[in-house]
């Protein structure tokens, strides 16, 4: 029987590696988000990122109280809500900030 070296163990590392980091990169946002700081879903100029920016934004804005923020998180964990979200992003950036004023005012 052959002895496998240490190049073929390095090189089975490395290929597992990019795997792991392809598969995570395209079909577990979450998850690359948390260990790598990118993801597809999340890039620069996508849907779910206008979407997450549009929230961010009221995160910071001072007359949005702890209690409100936890009842538009509530609302948001609603898959109608996040459709409704993605659509307005698909439409342009004035129908995503109309969608995110009408849900922070559902919260409110």
């Amino acid at each position: 029987m052959a002895k496998k070296g240490f190049f073929h163990a390095f090189l089975s590392s490395i290929i597992v590696a990019i795997l792991s980091f392809f598969i995570m990169y395209f079909f577990i946002p979450s998850m690359s988000m948390q260990f790598l700081g990118v993801s597809f879903a999340l890039r620069e100029g996508s849907v779910n990122a206008q979407v997450q920016t549009a929230l961010e934004a009221l995160r910071v804005n001072p007359e949005f109280s702890q209690e409100s923020f936890e009842h538009l998180q509530t609302l948001l964990s609603s898959p109608e809500v996040q459709q409704k979200l993605k659509d307005a992003a698909k439409q342009g950036q004035q129908a995503l900030e109309d969608a995110v004023k009408n849900l922070s005012d559902m919260a409110k």
